[in-house]
């Protein structure tokens, strides 16, 4: 398997990090992998040239965790900020 992940500023422009096979059974087990830990993933083929000549090598994208929009907006809790009045001394008179 052969992992590549872009660069913290290419995150930023939407790319994404992906995964190329040697083999089919790997493929496999990768894809179950994902899909046990509900991680979600995009099949495709990227072009790979070797001798020269152009071939299509099939591999898994993952989206970069910084790139994916929350499901539902936080909610913005708003604190109430409590002024608490310095407490003075007690005068206590001393009774003799």
């Amino acid at each position: 398997m052969k992992i590549f992940q872009p660069q913290v500023e290419d995150q930023e422009e939407g790319f994404a990090t992906s995964f190329t096979f040697d083999s089919p059974e790997e493929q496999q087990s990768f894809a179950d992998f994902l899909n046990n830990m509900q991680i979600g993933f995009l099949k495709s083929k990227f072009p790979v040239i070797e001798d020269g000549k152009i071939r299509y090598q099939t591999g898994f994208v993952v989206p970069c965790a910084g790139s994916q929009e929350p499901e539902s907006a936080p909610e913005q809790v708003e604190e109430e900020v409590v002024e608490e009045k310095p407490k003075g001394k007690k005068k206590v008179k001393l009774l003799e």
